[in-house]
């Protein structure tokens, strides 16, 4: 895979998104696809939290969630001559292809492992996947792309080869889904507004410096943040907020609190005091660069923090991460907020000390 012979980004990436001076990323040939240049552990962490605060299991919720909601995306990509093309010839490049992008953004290494593809009900294809940037979302998008091409219900299952490897073989079989979900709500439409953040790029490939300073090992499919030590990865937000939206509709009103309460738990784990010891501009930088948005306000007290963030996204995951935010900044145990997530696109979020 060629890098930029500048920063060493690859190519792959610098040529299929942009990041733009307010605060939103979005792929090149589909402007209306945002994505997220973010901590990728965040999202294991977030559903672990969850699960623990409400003492229920959520994998099989979001690997069905994320597997609709792949399914969907595809089928509006590709045409149906063109997936009825792919399901007879073009199954090894769709792998291929699945295998490249997860190397540039972040999901670790896929291979074809084995496949029985004579369109019978004993079909399967196996994969393996070492060190996925998150399981549950891996096999959600593998089984939601692998139906949209092959046109019929199947269902996936996963073994760690050998335990405490990392290394896990996928598999999706032919047969109906083991979870039926409520019909899902409209997806999330984001409003954007115009901004100037003058991101210092690489003159080469047009990527901001602070997301070419990370380490991409493409023989792993892992980016590396050497200022933190944490791992990133590409991603879009809607995939991520309908499964939120799902989750809530199946378990109910306690899911957004308990998204709330998660973020903030992983925020104080993992976050330093120093990274958010540069105030507005730092925080503004930190967050633009992962997509999340353009700071505008941020007014940050003893007693409370008070902010907006233009063109947000995953609102709950937001509010979230600035309370974690505020309880480092100031060294308090607990906090509370308020916020208001408004039609235009502006997350208003007012954090106060208990």
């Amino acid at each position: 895979m060629r890098r930029c012979r500048n920063c060493g980004v690859p190519v792959y990436v610098s040529r299929g998104l942009i990041w733009h001076e307010n605060g939103v990323v979005v792929q090149r040939r589909d402007p209306d696809h945002r994505m997220l240049f973010n901590e990728s552990e965040n999202l294991d962490h977030l559903f672990a939290g969850i699960e623990e605060i409400i003492g229920l299991p959520l994998e099989h919720i979001v690997i069905e969630s994320k597997r609709r909601e792949t399914r969907e995306y595809v089928e509006k990509l590709l045409p149906y001559p063109a997936r009825r093309v792919a399901r007879y010839v073009g199954l090894r490049a769709m792998i291929g292809y699945l295998g490249t992008t997860a190397r540039a953004y972040g999901f670790g290494e896929i291979r074809l492992l084995e496949k029985r593809v004579r369109f019978r009900e004993d079909d399967y294809v196996t994969m393996t996947v070492k060190n996925p940037h998150c399981l549950s979302f891996y096999c959600g998008e593998n089984l939601g792309a692998w139906e949209a091409i092959d046109g019929r219900e199947s269902r996936v299952e996963y073994e760690e080869v050998p335990p405490g490897s990392r290394n896990y073989r996928v598999t999706n079989r032919i047969g109906p889904h083991p979870v039926e979900l409520s019909d899902r709500l409209a997806p999330p439409r984001y409003s954007y507004k115009p901004a100037m953040l003058d991101l210092e790029r690489c003159p080469t490939c047009g990527i901001p410096r602070r997301v070419a300073s990370c380490r991409w090992d493409l023989d792993s499919g892992i980016i590396t943040d050497p200022e933190t030590g944490r791992r990133m990865a590409i991603y879009g937000p809607s995939g991520l907020e309908a499964v939120l939206m799902d989750l809530e509709t199946e378990l109910g009103e306690t899911i957004p609190e308990a998204v709330v309460e998660s973020q903030r738990r992983y925020t104080r784990r993992t976050f330093r005091r120093e990274e958010l010891e540069g105030g507005r501009e730092a925080v503004r930088e930190m967050l633009a660069v992962r997509g999340l948005g353009f700071l505008s306000d941020w007014e940050n007290g003893e007693k409370r923090l008070r902010l907006v963030l233009q063109n947000a996204c995953l609102p709950l995951i937001m509010v979230g991460f600035f309370r974690g935010a505020y309880e480092i900044m100031t060294g308090r145990e607990e906090s509370g907020a308020e916020w208001e997530f408004r039609p235009d696109g502006d997350l208003v979020v007012e954090v106060t000390g208990r």
